[in-house]
């Protein structure tokens, strides 16, 4: 069933109403609730799921007057769903804790990107919807990395390498070892952001602890804030650009940008987004943030109300692909022969940059760019 079919303006705006209410930790807004009728569950419940953030939305629900709380089977799933990403937080917290002592104490350090470590920021960090773990140790220490954890007894599969990590199973979890938190497609700029990169994940100022995880609890080191607050915003705009964001890795920023408030340089971040020319994608994202997800306005570097109309676009596009694309409107070729899957996948790649031209005409150049030259280089291969 497609999305047109299950939501509607109003379950979209109770959707946004008890996010904020779950991400935040505040009362919902009952403005967007009848008063004697019922929440559109079937839509908010669909939009918790395809924008990864249903957890946040069961707190939010919990905040509901009790008539109006989702009740029978869909509630006895939701609650088993929510615990069952408390129960796979807890496990990545214990396991990142273990895995990089363990490759410490080889003479490996490592840099928890993403993930986890933004998870430790939100108010209930286990409500976060979780995924696998982002370990950078940089490319000197890449290769040892790799072999030492071939080595693990826990280790039972490897993912094929890509051009900046390779993919472990580690007991029922995944772990990316990355030699580059990041592949910049604009060529003029890559070797400012690797320099950058590589400068600031050298540092050691930033470290998280996980005390409910119960496993070793010792100190992860992670991204400097400055760096961080930059890397979160592009990792996602660049997932946008190439299948699709949901709001889960917007809420990561909200969250990065509350807690850090006061405690980063605003005018560095600027300078950084004018030097990559981000100026006006960053304004987008921070007009979701502040219209639709509830980040204060003043804790919003470069806020514009004149970016909200396009802003809003923006969120109903996130609407309609879901997190990482995986529910937009195209067709899927997954399934079909190798070709005829290449030539379908171009085609959507395609699609969805004309799609995305309206909001960054020149971002969607430079990963045009990208796409083809590295659809060259896989030739050449």
């Amino acid at each position: 069933m497609k999305k047109k079919d299950i939501t509607t303006h109003v379950s979209e705006q109770q959707f946004l109403a008890l996010l904020r209410a779950g991400l935040w930790g505040q009362p919902v807004e009952m403005r967007y609730f009848p008063e004697n009728g019922t929440p559109e569950w079937k839509g908010i419940l669909y939009l918790g799921k395809t924008q990864a953030v249903l957890p946040l939305i069961y707190d939010g629900m919990l905040g509901l007057p009790a008539g109006m709380q989702l009740k029978g089977p869909a509630l006895m799933k939701l609650i088993a769903y929510v615990d069952k990403i408390e129960k796979l937080n807890m496990e990545l917290n214990d396991a990142v804790s273990e895995i990089s002592a363990r490759l410490s104490a080889a003479g490996i350090r490592s840099v928890l990107l993403k993930g986890q470590g933004l998870a430790a920021l939100y108010p209930n960090p286990l409500r976060r919807q979780c995924g696998d773990i982002d370990l950078y140790v940089g490319e000197e220490n890449y290769r040892k990395a790799a072999e030492i954890i071939r080595g693990w007894s826990e280790v039972h599969d490897e993912m094929p390498e890509t051009s900046k990590h390779i993919g472990f199973g580690y007991k029922n979890l995944e772990i990316e070892l990355h030699m580059g938190a990041f592949e910049i497609h604009d060529t003029r700029n890559a070797k400012e952001y690797r320099s950058y990169e590589k400068s600031e994940l050298g540092k050691d100022d930033d470290r998280i602890s996980f005390p409910e995880a119960g496993g070793q609890n010792v100190g992860v080191t992670v991204p400097p804030v400055d760096f961080n607050i930059f890397y979160v915003f592009y990792h996602g705009f660049n997932h946008f650009m190439g299948s699709g964001l949901g709001l889960r890795q917007l809420c990561d920023l909200a969250i990065l940008l509350h807690h850090y408030n006061g405690k980063f340089d605003p005018a560095e971040l600027e300078a950084r987004l004018k030097s990559f020319k981000l100026n006006r994608e960053w304004q987008l994202f921070a007009g979701i943030l502040v219209n639709f997800i509830g980040l204060p306005e003043q804790e919003a570097p470069l806020f514009d109300s004149s970016f909200t109309p396009l802003s809003r676009k923006l969120l109903e596009t996130i609407f309609k692909d879901g997190n990482f694309g995986q529910h937009k409107d195209l067709p899927d070729f997954s399934r079909m022969p190798k070709l005829l899957r290449k030539a379908g996948n171009l085609g959507i790649h395609h699609i969805l940059l004309a799609r995305r031209a309206k909001f960054s005409g020149r971002q969607t150049f430079i990963y045009y760019a990208s796409m083809w030259r590295n659809g060259m280089k896989n030739i050449v291969r």
